[in-house]
């Protein structure tokens, strides 16, 4: 029996890159499994801002519910308004970073409770504050807006370029800081702590709420859900997504173009 779901958002529940709300079918199917008593858990590497707000959309305040974001740096239980855990960057590592990323002239950001402070728009950056409720902070002064956990660094420009230098990138950041390089999409690198993911926080909530894989149903496409859904009692994957869920997952949907995920939900 599924007492529990674990959704993945872009190229799954939604649209890649196509803002911060699920279309209203979806909606309406998320909340049909919650009123189930069926718990949800949304499982994103958008940072905490691009994955709260549809929280918020589906009523995970009054089911209850937990929001993993950042590839899986922070945990929220959302009715009670309550981090679990989280994976913190050191201030030292993020100026590092940050510091690199000057020297080569790339974009570099990173994510607060409240605000993105970022050295320069990009157009990475640009996608990223589409898909998130979250005011951006230009800066070259990184120190002055480092007030709260950063969960979460990004390094942004062309593909052309971030293609060229992320060999010699990712070495020279995880030689020096305690932390995992990411190449989150053609344009955006993202820098989380060494030892987070999705499927460690996964698995770390749910020894905490005391819920075993075998009652879970997991949906993704991309490579870092494929051992979510490898984990689960019931693992879907979606006609776009990648080999490795494919390979792994118990059951394909449509694609997320066509709404995929409704089948999966209707079913539970």
């Amino acid at each position: 029996m599924v007492r529990t779901i674990v959704c993945d958002l872009d190229g799954s529940l939604m649209n890649p890159s196509s803002g911060i709300y699920v279309k209203e079918a979806v909606k309406e199917a998320l909340i049909e499994v919650e009123k189930k008593k069926v718990l949800v858990i949304l499982n994103s590497a958008r940072c905490f801002q691009g994955v709260y707000p549809l929280s918020k959309q589906i009523l995970m305040q009054d089911f209850g519910g937990y929001v993993i974001s950042c590839n899986g740096a922070h945990c929220l239980d959302v009715k009670m308004k309550k981090t679990m855990f989280e994976y913190v960057i050191s201030n030292n590592d993020v100026s590092f970073i940050w510091q690199y990323a000057q020297k080569h002239n790339l974009g570099v950001g990173y994510s607060q409770p409240d605000y993105f402070v970022a050295n320069k728009m990009t157009y990475g950056f640009e996608l990223d504050m589409h898909n998130c409720d979250v005011d951006y902070i230009l800066t070259n002064h990184m120190e002055k807006y480092l007030k709260n956990s950063v969960w979460k660094v990004s390094i942004s420009d062309s593909k052309e370029r971030i293609d060229s230098i992320y060999d010699e990138m990712k070495s020279r950041i995880e030689s020096n800081c305690n932390v995992r390089v990411v190449h989150s999409t053609d344009t955006m690198i993202d820098i989380i702590h060494k030892d987070c993911e999705k499927l460690n926080s996964v698995n770390r909530l749910l020894e905490k709420i005391n819920i075993s894989w075998q009652d879970v149903s997991s949906i993704g496409d991309g490579s870092s859900d494929a051992p979510v859904l490898e984990a689960s009692g019931l693992g879907v994957t979606l006609e776009n997504g990648c080999e490795a869920c494919k390979k792994v997952a118990n059951k394909i949907v449509p694609s997320c173009y066509e709404d995929g995920c409704i089948e999966w939900l209707k079913e539970l």
